[in-house]
């Protein structure tokens, strides 16, 4: 069964959080208990335990607000790290609404911690099951991030390929994102999709990604009709965001830093010299 260009793009948004957003095409691939750590190239059984800080409010008052929003950011991670999906949502809903600069501020490189269906665990699956104008190859999916710049979006669904599981590469969407005149709403028109090598072990990246055969697809390939995806933006502070898209899927992301941006290299995000 094949994907239709829009539910297509949705769906590859939503994959690695372990569920189709039409039916459950793909619910029930993503089971393992596993948890990510922050900033790392692999799965691991460890998460990240900086906290959050947040930066909102006005000059008056600043630093009452600022001391509420780092204590709800807090609170917001110690419920994703006990993977309490009732305690994520209150924390979630108890975040101040985002500020009038939100647009302006969600641009950079941002990872996934959490998202409404899934705490992140890895699955294999086919990439022609999440883009139809993908191979048959087998791939397990274990990690997600986006870049906003200069008015273009990009999503990566990091993966390990079958057998080799030495390195790893990144499914990437990406298309032009737009804002909405007013609000915290903008549109993602995703476009383009490829595979792009890791930024670490590039050359060991790029070589598994040729034995694969999916060297041909690091070319970035037309997506068929119509890529649209409307999102909202909840909250976002110096250090994490929260968005939604049209269909209810809610992401929780940690901002990265200038040292470790998102470690792929792609036209727009070459490799670190």
């Amino acid at each position: 069964m094949a994907l239709q260009p829009r539910h297509s793009a949705l769906a590859m948004v939503a994959v690695v959080a372990g569920f189709h957003t039409f039916g459950g095409f793909l619910g029930s691939l993503f089971a393992s208990p596993l948890r990510f750590d922050f900033q790392s190239d692999f799965p691991t059984r460890q998460q990240a335990s900086s906290p959050f800080i947040g930066r909102l409010g006005s000059a008056k008052g600043a630093s009452r607000v600022s001391m509420k929003a780092g204590a709800e950011e807090e609170s917001l991670q110690s419920a994703i790290k006990g993977g309490n999906s009732d305690r994520i949502t209150k924390a979630i809903e108890a975040l101040p609404a985002a500020p009038k600069t939100a647009m302006s501020m969600i641009e950079g490189d941002w990872q996934v911690t959490w998202d409404s269906n899934s705490l992140g665990p890895t699955k294999k699956t086919l990439l022609k099951l999440v883009c139809d104008q993908l191979p048959n190859t087998m791939v397990e999916f274990y990690r997600q991030y986006n870049l906003i710049q200069d008015g273009k979006y990009y999503w990566l669904m990091a993966f390990t390929m079958d057998g080799i599981q030495r390195t790893n590469a990144a499914l990437m969407m990406s298309g032009s994102w737009t804002a909405g005149k007013s609000g915290a709403k903008g549109t993602v028109d995703f476009n383009e999709v490829q595979i792009v090598p890791s930024r670490h072990g590039n050359a060991e990246s790029r070589e598994a990604i040729r034995t694969t055969g999916l060297d041909r697809y690091m070319k970035p390939l037309k997506l068929k009709g119509d890529g649209k995806i409307e999102v909202t933006i909840h909250y976002v502070s110096d250090e994490t965001l929260v968005q939604e898209d049209e269909v209810g899927n809610t992401y929780v992301f940690k901002k990265m830093s200038d040292s470790y941006p998102v470690p792929y290299i792609f036209a727009d995000k070459k490799a670190e010299s």
